[in-house]
Parts: C-alpha cells; sequence; structure tokens
C-alpha cells in the first residue's frame, strides 16, 4: 500500500509516517516510481508506535522497546527485557516528579487567587 493508505488506516500523517522510517520503525520498499510501498503489518507498527508514544515514551524509547512490548513472538532477551523494565520505572518516576510539580504549582495559584479574593474581594 502507498503512504497514503497506511496514513488513511492508521491516522498518522504522511511526514509522521516519514519520520518514523527515518527512525528506523518502519522500512518500506520502493515501487519502480520511486514510491513508498508499505507492508500490511505495517499499520500493526504504526498502531504500537503510537500507542507507546502516547504513554508518554520518546520515539527513541518506544523504538528500542518495540519488539519487547508490542511484538507477537517473546524473541527480546532477558537482558532487553530487564532494560525495558529499568527505563519504564525512569519513566514512571520523572512522571511522579512531575505530577508533584503540578500540584505544587496548583497550590500556589490556589493561595494567590485566595489572597486576591480576601484582599479585593471577588470582581
Amino acid at each position: 500500500m502507498r503512504i497514503s493508505e497506511l496514513s488513511a488506516i492508521t491516522g498518522a500523517s504522511a511526514r509522521m509516517l516519514r519520520h518514523y522510517e527515518s527512525a528506523g520503525l518502519l522500512s518500506p520498499g520502493r515501487d519502480l516510481n520511486g514510491y513508498r510501498h508499505y507492508a500490511p503489518e505495517d499499520a500493526k507498527t504504526v498502531h504500537d508506535v503510537r500507542c507507546l508514544l502516547a504513554s508518554g515514551l520518546s520515539l527513541s524509547e518506544a523504538a528500542s522497546m518495540l519488539h519487547i512490548v508490542c511484538g507477537d513472538e517473546p524473541n527480546a532477551s532477558a537482558g532487553e527485557r530487564e532494560a525495558a523494565l529499568v527505563k519504564l520505572d525512569e519513566r514512571s518516576r520523572q512522571l511522579d516528579e512531575a505530577i508533584a510539580r503540578l500540584i505544587a504549582e496548583k497550590v500556589g495559584i490556589e493561595e494567590i487567587r485566595s489572597n486576591i479574593e480576601r484582599n479585593y474581594g471577588r470582581a
């Protein structure tokens, strides 16, 4: 299938599909006229990549974990699985820190708002 067809099936833009290709996540063949030609299983790869990205992983992180997390067969080594788990734990810790920071910022905003209402009333 051509890039426009894969884009329609997956919801990923043609530009994003080319980006996935440059990152090594897709390897389309080429027609004689130079157009990219994607295999039907590339739609699953795009879906899997988008799921990993939606969970907060970077493209390089998604690329390194794709065969571990989304593969049809458990072909990852124990070392690869352990490395993926360590990376996921690190990302989870980073998210916890970001959530704590956002909560603290929200508390600060609410305090400022209360001070304005207490000192000047509501507009």
